[in-house]
């Protein structure tokens, strides 16, 4: 069944991804534009408007991790990598690069699908009101209650609460939420980060052993999972 109309740009040189790709992606009613260049695909994202870009790391002519560089010079345009590079540190350097999610081939469609739809969603921080789960924040008067129930937060736990929310459905590093919480000074300190998520989790998931929204990336960072 068709659910969306958003315009997507795909980087990948492989006919056959390029193939499932694009069947997959139209049977949902994406409009999709397929290129097998980067210094193509960037000037199609110079001069036509996309709502989303699917980038390949293995491109012939540039390597995927800098034309992610390139072009965050100069556009916030979400970006999914679909990459056979699986490793836990070519996941954190292209979330590093800019990069809104990283997806390892071979991947489902059903996830891939998943992670468009988060990527494409309405940012939070254009909300008035951020949700997820029973868990309701208000940013204007910085309170978070769980089930209609008033939650404390330290000042970092919310902060950090905040960050995930901007960024609700997309993947997080750790030296990005350091980042953006702490300060780019703490870059490499991701046990700052697993101390205030145990406490998140203890506070706003029902299960924090198993926790339902506030989801740890292996090796990579954390998501918030609405």
């Amino acid at each position: 069944m068709k659910t969306t109309n958003a315009s997507v740009l795909v980087l990948e040189d492989d006919a056959g991804m390029q193939s499932f790709l694009q069947t997959l992606l139209q049977s949902q009613g994406y409009a999709l534009q397929l290129c097998s260049e980067g210094q193509a695909g960037l000037q199609s994202l110079a001069s036509q408007a996309f709502d989303l870009l699917l980038l390949d790391l293995g491109l012939p002519d540039i390597d995927g991790i800098e034309l992610l560089r390139q072009l965050r010079q100069w556009s916030d345009i979400p970006v999914i990598v679909i990459s056979a590079r699986g490793k836990e540190q070519d996941k954190v350097t292209a979330l590093d690069s800019g990069a809104n999610d990283y997806v390892t081939k071979p991947f489902s469609a059903g996830e891939l699908l998943a992670r468009l739809r988060a990527a494409l969603r309405p940012r939070h921080g254009q909300s008035p009101l951020l949700s997820f789960g029973t868990v309701k924040v208000d940013p204007v008067q910085r309170l978070v209650h769980k089930s209609g129930a008033l939650v404390h937060l330290t000042k970092t736990e919310y902060e950090m609460l905040l960050c995930l929310l901007r960024h609700a459905g997309s993947a997080l590093t750790h030296n990005q939420i350091l980042t953006q919480v702490w300060g780019a000074a703490y870059q490499d300190r991701p046990e700052y980060i697993r101390v205030h998520m145990a406490g998140l989790r203890q506070k706003l998931e029902d299960n924090p052993a198993a926790p339902a929204h506030l989801k740890t990336e292996a090796g990579v960072g954390y998501r918030l999972c609405v």
